[in-house]
């Protein structure tokens, strides 16, 4: 779990959103309004220096930043904002830092902000961007496998990228059978070459998620804080007992900014997990779920 050249600890978190300047306003406004801003430096100082700075003393070697651009909604009693991170903005980071940082890109499936075609297109041509992200249940207002997503996950399996879905019943859709994986596995079974990776882990369908993951080759599961709520015991069990090979189908993030990250990691590295499992939850089945296996300079710090 360790690079054996620099002897650090190796974790790539798949739900780490960049705190600096405006690409963090969103996430800045989030924690003012719940009153836990001061908790996180980095957002405070909004550079890119002290982001860096933050997760690097928590650990995380590798930071995938699912910041999302799409346009907010009601959700229950929940009212969200706009999501507006520049994927040119994360882009620029990603050519600085080429190996700490991967920047997915948030595409508008409501095609209110852009197109979401000419933008996966321009993403990926122009700005180097192999990750996206979308957050359908916002906007437009449908679940995941609606037919009018596909031509957004035909084009992203047809240049080989991963998508990360966000799925959570308490805050994803309109109504909680948004996050139902069923709804994930039709996509998996129609693009079977597309990678999909479920933010919030498809919460509160654990076991059912954890079903569908050790059923489909292209599905991982990222439930972040969500591990801590309702089916702790079963994604613990379905880890520890390797059900169906289950070790690599789960993916750690922590969703930083929305929690302070180096006491995420802390409490990750103390749960009840046999320590076999550990560098497959930590980077291993990251590296699978990105498509970073033919990467050099992955495969060399990782020691793949």
């Amino acid at each position: 779990m360790t690079n054996k050249l620099n002897s650090k600890p190796l974790i790539i978190d798949v739900r780490c959103r960049y705190t600096g300047g405006e690409s963090a306003s969103y996430y800045r406004k989030q924690l003012k309004k719940s009153g836990r801003l001061p908790l996180i430096k980095s957002l405070k100082e909004g550079t890119e220096e002290s982001f860096f700075e933050e997760i690097e003393q928590a650990g995380v070697t590798t930071a995938v930043s699912a910041s999302g651009y799409n346009p907010g909604a009601k959700l229950g009693k929940y009212q969200f904002a706009d999501r507006t991170t520049r994927n040119d903005d994360l882009a620029d980071i990603q050519k600085r830092n080429p190996r700490k940082f991967i920047a997915c890109g948030g595409i508008d499936v409501s095609n209110s902000f852009h197109h979401s075609i000419d933008e996966i297109q321009r993403c990926f041509h122009d700005l180097g961007i192999k990750v996206f992200g979308i957050e359908p249940g916002r906007a437009p207002g449908c679940n995941p496998d609606d037919p009018i997503l596909d031509d957004v996950y035909q084009t992203l399996q047809d240049i080989n990228c991963t998508v990360i879905i966000q799925t959570s019943g308490l805050k994803g859709g309109k109504f909680l059978d948004y996050a139902h994986p069923g709804h994930i596995e039709r996509v998996a079974e129609k693009f079977p070459y597309l990678r999909i990776i479920c933010a919030h882990g498809c919460y509160p369908y654990v076991r059912e998620a954890i079903v569908t993951a050790m059923r489909r080759d292209n599905i991982w599961l990222s439930p972040e804080g969500y591990l801590w709520h309702l089916g702790y015991d079963d994604w613990l069990r379905a880890i520890n007992k390797n059900f169906e090979g289950f070790s690599k189908k789960f993916l750690f993030g922590t969703a930083y900014p929305l929690t302070p990250i180096k006491a995420f990691v802390d409490n990750f590295r103390k749960l009840p997990i046999e320590k076999e499992f550990f560098p497959n939850l930590l980077y291993k089945n990251a590296i699978d779920a990105l498509g970073l296996n033919n990467n050099a300079e992955f495969k060399n710090f990782y020691d793949l």
